[in-house]
């Protein structure tokens, strides 16, 4: 079947298992494809050919096609095919739009008249310097900003990475769109009670813990929750999520420091499906990241009804909307009071669960389609055109 338009985008981020980025990537082509199956031919261009564990390939759709380096050159060079070898392919292929998901764009698409869009997760590097060393930070500011400024269009993935734009680049605001991210609709679908308890057992969860999820790092704030438990009357265990990283170690220290290393539990390498039933299980879900592009956790926990507990300062409040309730991220007490309360007043649960429902609609990915489409729409590549 012949399409109208035929859309590339820079996927190597789909081949990123378990972080943001992948979660993005996947759920903005697989929105768009099954949205214009009928009307729509998308390349993905990636370096290599992978299919996350446990991940359908993107290929099943019928209108999407995977795309590697032409060549033992190109595929022995990825760096350099990603800046500009993509780009004659691209137009090799009819591109008419290309779509970078993951901060960085080609050179040379205007130079065939393909249209570009840009997605600017976050500018953490550059709002804490501190993380990285000088060289990593010159690098990466120079990195987006040339993709913002050659973009025709860009789309951040909160109003927090947005303001970061502007503020930290000088990038118009007006080329820029805000569109969240879609949440993966393992979150929202029905699970048995069977299959909840079995990734408890399989993985040794407690019988009433509160969770957290997220790759372990400094800038998670995992600490805060550690100084809340003990500051609590229930002796209620915490089920850490993510991929395990040098501070893992730093984290057991702590929590052996405190005494509640028997009450805190880490889970590496689970499915999205295994992470639902996680999520169903736990009594709330805490969010304390000091800074964090959207918190796409948060989206998750109130997709399958978990109360949300999250800090201040980032991207969490438009994550979470009423849903959620937050704290500030340096306040082990006031998080303390906050579980406390989660914990034991039911009509607060109730509500906050019922808001998550609610606040969660917007994440669909029949909505990321629609935004994104009107996106491309606005550099003139109207995908909805019969």
């Amino acid at each position: 079947m012949k399409r109208n338009h035929t859309i590339g985008f820079e996927a190597n981020c789909v081949n990123q298992s378990g972080t943001g980025p992948y979660n993005h990537a996947r759920s903005v082509i697989e929105a768009i494809a099954a949205s214009n199956e009928r009307n729509v031919y998308m390349r993905l261009y990636v370096n290599k050919r992978e299919s996350a564990p446990q991940e359908p390939s993107l290929d099943q759709h019928i209108n999407i096609e995977t795309m590697e380096p032409d060549g033992s050159i190109w595929r022995k060079m990825t760096k350099l095919w990603n800046m500009w070898g993509v780009t004659r392919d691209a137009h090799r292929g009819g591109v008419e739009l290309f779509h970078a998901l993951n901060n960085e764009l080609p050179y040379g698409l205007s130079k065939y008249g393909i249209r570009s869009v840009v997605t600017i997760h976050d500018l953490m590097y550059l709002r804490y310097p501190s993380v990285v060393n000088i060289i990593e930070r010159f690098t990466t500011r120079f990195t987006l900003r040339s993709a913002c400024r050659r973009a025709d269009r860009i789309i951040a993935v909160s109003e927090c990475t947005k303001r970061d734009l502007v503020e930290l680049l000088e990038i118009d605001a007006e080329k820029i769109d805000v569109i969240y991210p879609g949440c993966n609709p393992i979150f929202t679908q029905p699970m048995d009670r069977e299959y909840i308890d079995e990734v408890r057992k399989k993985y040794e969860l407690p019988a009433r813990y509160i969770l957290n999820v997220g790759s372990q790092s400094s800038r998670k704030n995992v600490e805060l929750i550690f100084d809340a438990m003990t500051k609590l009357d229930d002796e209620i265990h915490l089920v850490i999520v993510g991929n395990k990283t040098s501070h893992t170690n730093k984290l057991k220290r702590v929590a052996e420091k405190l005494n509640i290393d028997y009450m805190v539990h880490f889970v590496h390498n689970a499915n999205n499906k295994e992470l639902a039933a996680i999520y169903r299980g736990a009594e709330m879900m805490v969010y304390p990241t000091l800074y964090s592009s959207f918190g796409m956790p948060i989206a998750e926990a109130i997709s399958v009804g978990t109360p949300v507990i999250a800090a201040t300062g980032s991207s969490h409040e438009e994550a979470g909307g009423a849903a959620a309730l937050y704290i500030s991220p340096k306040d082990s007490s006031e998080l303390a009071e906050r579980i406390d309360a989660v914990l034991h007043n039911e009509e607060l649960r109730a509500e906050m669960i019922k808001r998550g429902y609610e606040h969660a609609s917007r994440f669909r990915p029949e909505v990321i389609a629609y935004n994104i489409t009107n996106s491309y729409k606005r550099i003139g590549v109207n995908i909805m055109e019969w």
